[in-house]
């Protein structure tokens, strides 16, 4: 594997973010539209959504849709950043500022009434089933994903107001989100205006909670995190797969095997990794969960030259998404299946050959015979951009 050829692609990525000025377009913001599509309905409102981002041709110049600023993607590229300091690859002066802008930015525009730090998208979401979720609201999965960037820019530039906005985050986990908890254990839902039980997103709940406790040298939380664990473990099929989600009254399950699978796997490795540090004690025991997790990854979810297939059983299109978390998570866990590493390394370069382009931007979906290229910066470029600090981090 030639590292200078990840190192020059990350570089390149980072000079097209920069260009960009992080501003970007996301999957589900067509209804940032001028035109007000939310006003002709639901079912309109929804197909319009869906044609949108399903469109190989970028629709939103037309429909008159803005770049704007994704808190997720602000807290990837905080991630990124972060990860990037002490590398070499950037001057780190310039890494420092780029970091620090992203943290107070994530600080000082938390999604507005709720009991303490926390963030949303920033679109209106129509929904399926007639519903929407309005521009901000707040879920436990752009918290989470937000709290752990906090932990590593804390980890690398130690700024102790980290500590306070964490256990901000807490509260609106705590205090606005629904908790079910069972026989089976704890489950979060992943937003304050539904109840249900989705597994990653309970995960990121927890991750959440379990980095305050580390960081404040405190010890309010260490059931709930227990719980989580133990209805993730509950949930995990026999065959070492996660479903998505469970209908909250009936626990019929969602059967949609994708990235989530990854999303599931370095959550619990993330837990059982600082569970300890922040509690004194060993974490409960995940690592037959995770074994067994990843080798239904690896055989089943990805082709052996290096593409993952995009939902379980249909292997097309393949999507960035898709590809950048099975670099972060055969990376992270390379101890706990064989050749993980090397499997990491055959990802990205698979990854940089076929879904980079010449405007080194990262593009959304490869078919046989097409590709969607639309330039979506949360969801090709920011998460390529923390998969391949993640892969620069494992080869220093």
């Amino acid at each position: 594997m030639n590292l200078d050829y990840i190192n020059k692609s990350l570089l390149k990525l980072h000079d097209f973010v920069k260009s960009e000025n992080y501003l970007g377009n996301s999957l589900y913001d067509s209804h940032n539209s001028k035109f007000s599509f939310e006003k002709l309905g639901t079912k309109p409102s929804f197909y319009i959504n869906q044609i949108v981002k399903r469109s190989p041709i970028n629709l939103r110049k037309v429909l008159r849709v803005p770049k704007g600023i994704n808190p997720k993607g602000q807290g990837l590229f905080l991630y990124s950043y972060s990860k990037l300091y002490g590398t070499g690859l950037i001057d780190d002066d310039e890494i420092q500022d780029r970091a620090k802008y992203f943290y107070n930015w994530l600080k000082d525009n938390p999604s507005e009434g709720y009991s303490g730090h926390c963030w949303g998208y920033n679109y209106f979401w129509p929904k399926r089933d007639g519903s929407h979720v309005p521009a901000y609201t707040p879920s436990v999965v752009v918290t989470g994903f937000i709290s752990r960037s906090l932990l590593e820019y804390y980890e690398v530039f130690k700024d102790e107001t980290v500590r306070d906005v964490l256990k901000s985050c807490t509260k609106f986990v705590m205090n606005d989100v629904n908790l079910y908890k069972g026989d089976d254990g704890y489950c979060f839902s992943y937003t304050p205006v539904k109840k249900d039980l989705t597994v990653n997103a309970n995960l990121l709940a927890a991750e959440t909670l379990l980095y305050s406790d580390l960081l404040n040298k405190e010890n309010n939380f260490k059931e709930y995190v227990d719980q989580v664990i133990k209805f993730t473990l509950n949930t995990q099929n026999e065959d070492g797969s996660w479903y998505y989600s469970f209908d909250y009254s009936t626990r019929e399950p969602k059967k949609q095997i994708d990235f989530h699978q990854g999303y599931v796997l370095e959550s619990l490795y993330r837990l059982s990794k600082y569970y300890e540090i922040a509690y004194g004690i060993k974490s409960p025991n995940v690592k037959d969960a995770i074994q067994k997790g990843l080798n239904f990854y690896k055989e089943k979810q990805f082709d052996t030259k290096g593409f993952a297939y995009w939902r379980l059983p249909k292997k097309y299109p393949i999507d960035i998404h898709n590809q950048s978390q099975g670099i972060i998570t055969f990376l992270s866990m390379k101890d706990y299946i064989k050749g993980g590493e090397k499997f990491a390394h055959k990802i990205a370069e698979w990854t940089v050959d076929n879904m980079q382009g010449r405007m080194e931007n990262f593009y959304y979906q490869k078919y046989p015979l097409l590709i969607n290229k639309t330039n979506y910066l949360r969801w090709n470029q920011g998460w390529m951009m923390v998969a391949l600090t993640t892969f620069l981090n494992n080869n220093k």
